[in-house]
């Protein structure tokens, strides 16, 4: 297996597989995928913008890629894919270990998002090392809808968030319980304080 930058050669391999990554996301999500051609115009787009891109090659196969911003003197990982077929085999931690590679000339970190339903995702990002911080997505109905049940919810530090249901969910019976009692408990009028005084007093228990 070879990690090289991406060029005009095999900017079609890229294309490709950028298509693929989002019908792949909007499977995952019940969406409908975009057109094949908006998304190949989206990444030869990238690819001149000179954004950071890596492909990863399995003899004359392209087998996966990861694409990098940088904005706000940052550097993003933007999208980090691998072929069903090629998937298992430390590929995308390759990918990901060459583009920190290259930031570390640059930068001493390296950011991302993501969707909090993609478990997937998230999993695979801790186990290479990477940490949650920061970033809550806030959102106005400038045309309120009734998409109550279009939506989980959970909470940060008695904060009461939503977020969009998928199609192919990974949420534990555990998970699945504690957001449906945290719907009842907000719906049914709970506050921020009320909820922490109730998980304060049940991790006091636990530690004594």
């Amino acid at each position: 297996m070879e990690i090289v930058r991406l060029t005009e050669e095999n900017l079609g391999d890229f294309q490709s597989m950028y298509a693929e990554f989002f019908k792949e996301l909007r499977e995952k999500q019940g969406w409908k995928p975009g057109e094949e051609g908006i998304y190949r115009k989206e990444a030869e787009v990238y690819f001149k913008h000179v954004d950071l891109i890596f492909l990863a090659l399995e003899g004359s196969k392209a087998a996966g890629f990861i694409r990098l911003s940088s904005r706000e003197r940052c550097f993003w990982v933007e999208e980090l894919y691998v072929r069903p077929e090629f998937r298992g085999k430390g590929i995308g931690r390759a990918l990901v270990e060459r583009a920190e590679k290259e930031v570390l000339k640059h930068d001493t970190s390296l950011y991302l998002l993501v969707l909090p339903q993609d478990r997937d995702a998230i999993g695979f990002w801790k186990k290479v090392g990477y940490t949650t911080v920061n970033t809550i997505e806030l959102v106005k109905e400038l045309k309120p809808e009734d998409r109550e049940g279009s939506f989980h919810t959970i909470e940060i530090l008695g904060e009461d968030f939503k977020i969009l249901r998928w199609k192919n969910e990974k949420f534990s019976d555990e998970e699945r319980r504690f957001m449906y009692l945290l719907w009842k408990f907000y719906s049914k009028g709970g506050t921020k304080e009320e909820f922490l005084k109730l998980v304060n007093s049940a991790l006091e228990g636990w530690l004594e």
